[in-house]
């Protein structure tokens, strides 16, 4: 008989025990709380991406432009600020378009740009020339559209005429070398 009541207060005891421990846990094991403060800094980016049209392809490749002096549009670039401070968008080309059947040229002060809303149509040139302003901050996409105008003078030669166009971005600073 002792053995039985030994054997239900151990059961008793353990069951209390568990029931203790399950409903209070921070008194089943007491553990040292740490913290540590962690510190990260982000710093000034600046990047772009670039597209044409809708389709977000890198290469430009207008329509056809008749030999007739006149001004012609032919598409727009779109530059898409990826920064996050304000930054500047300028832009250059390289040189004379050149044909790549001829030896023919046409000059680059036939391409022009305009940036809807901000500018007149101004020539591209073989140095940078300031096209706008971007803010990440702002309201908007964060997008420069760069519409772009060429004139092709009478009696040009047929073919296809390629340039470069280079879009710079730089930090609200200084105009780029």
């Amino acid at each position: 008989m002792k053995m039985i009541s030994l054997k239900k207060i151990l059961i008793t005891l353990l069951t209390g025990l568990i029931l203790v421990l399950g409903v209070f846990p921070a008194y089943a094991v007491s553990s040292p709380v740490s913290t540590q403060t962690v510190t990260i800094r982000v710093p000034e980016t600046n990047a772009i991406s670039t597209g044409y049209g809708t389709s977000g392809d890198s290469q430009m490749e207008a329509m056809d432009v008749s030999p007739d002096n006149t001004e012609t549009p032919i598409g727009n670039l779109y530059v898409q600020s990826c920064s996050n401070s304000n930054t500047q968008l300028w832009v250059r080309a390289s040189g004379d378009f050149r044909g790549t059947k001829t030896t023919n040229s046409l000059e680059l002060s036939n391409l022009k740009f305009a940036v809807p809303g901000a500018n007149g149509k101004t020539n591209f040139s073989n140095g940078y020339v300031k096209a706008g302003d971007q803010n990440p901050h702002a309201d908007g996409d964060g997008k420069i559209s760069l519409d772009l105008y060429m004139s092709v003078p009478y009696g040009t030669a047929p073919d296809t005429y390629t340039a470069t166009v280079y879009l710079t971005s730089v930090l609200d600073a200084t105009a780029p070398a």
